[in-house]
């Protein structure tokens, strides 16, 4: 008798084992291609509106429809709980106010083909911040990895200029850093808080910094609002790219590891944004490029695969990388 419930018992957490994972893994596909269209609507939108405006109307858009979902489960006392506050803070400021801006301003200068290769750089600063803050010693697959991730990056160097403006390059190459400091100071957290409070958390704090930045710097830009297709712009770039994107990606590395689920993802983004740049903005990657993106595929994918995809407590961040978003 007692081996028949012990069976029903390991048969029905096998099932809740299974269901997380499939749900974890529906997240990660739609993470991937909201991280894939990113970089190609921003460039978008950061042409042809004015940068200031875009970074923080793409911010409240994304706080507007978050922060009434925590009313509802009853979780927005926690963005001001004093035992979270200030890390949440922080995930605002690095993961959404210094990334939305980095990202507006760099491809508002460089193309989407450059830019998606430049945000390949993300693995260099998560070995540097693991063994940081996580106290782990890089081995020799991980340093290997880092190397072949800047080869890829650097083979692009003298293509046409494609780096060019040089600042705005080094504003995209430094993005991933922040993105990456972002989800080292989310994941202790998470647990307690969920998936939607982080997002909350980000877009909440971080479009009051932004909207204050446009009232304070570049009050003038308001009036671009009144146009229509401005404004229809902001909301859908908004709800794509930094909501949707962030739900499902936060989703995802609850239930799944953060670098199995990164090894599931990277591969696709590049490939899926050189084709919506191509649909979108009538861009065309060279071969340089296309051979840079697969040599930092590669390196990224020596980084990652053979990870354990379940999540294992906030050390599972050691080796990760996170895809591109918000």
């Amino acid at each position: 008798m007692r081996q028949r419930f012990r069976s029903a018992a390991e048969a029905s957490i096998g099932k809740g084992q299974g269901n997380v994972r499939v749900f974890g893994l529906t997240m990660a596909a739609i993470a991937t291609v909201t991280a894939a269209v990113q970089p190609v609507l921003v460039r978008y939108g950061a042409k042809r509106i004015d940068p200031m405006l875009f970074a923080a109307g793409c911010a409240v858009v994304a706080a507007s429809s978050v922060l009434p979902v925590l009313w509802l489960r009853g979780e927005l006392g926690s963005l001001i709980d004093r035992r979270y506050r200030l890390r949440l803070m922080g995930v605002a400021i690095a993961g959404t106010v210094v990334t939305t801006l980095t990202l507006t301003y760099g491809l508002r200068h460089i193309d989407a083909v450059a830019g998606i290769l430049l945000l390949q750089s993300e693995p260099v600063y998560s070995l540097l911040l693991a063994s940081l803050f996580v106290g782990e010693r890089p081995r020799s697959r991980q340093i290997a990895a880092t190397f072949i991730i800047i080869a890829g990056i650097a083979s692009a160097v003298g293509a046409g200029g494609v780096y060019s403006p040089g600042w705005a390059a080094a504003l995209l190459a430094l993005t991933p850093l922040f993105w990456q400091t972002a989800h080292i100071l989310s994941l202790p957290v998470m647990p307690p808080l969920s998936p939607v409070c982080i997002t909350g958390a980000r877009y909440g704090y971080g479009a009051a910094a932004l909207a204050l930045a446009v009232v304070a710097l570049d009050s003038g830009a308001l009036a671009q609002l009144a146009d229509p297709t401005v404004l229809m712009t902001i909301v859908a770039i908004g709800t794509v790219c930094y909501l949707l994107g962030s739900l499902t990606w936060y989703a995802a590395i609850n239930r799944l590891s953060l670098a199995w689920t990164t090894a599931l993802v990277i591969p696709g983004v590049p490939l899926l944004s050189i084709v919506f740049a191509m649909v979108f903005l009538g861009e065309r990657a060279t071969l340089r490029e296309l051979g840079g993106i697969s040599v930092s595929i590669a390196g990224v994918l020596l980084l990652v695969l053979g990870a354990d995809g379940v999540r294992r407590g906030t050390a599972a961040y050691a080796e990760a990388v996170h895809r591109p978003i918000n």
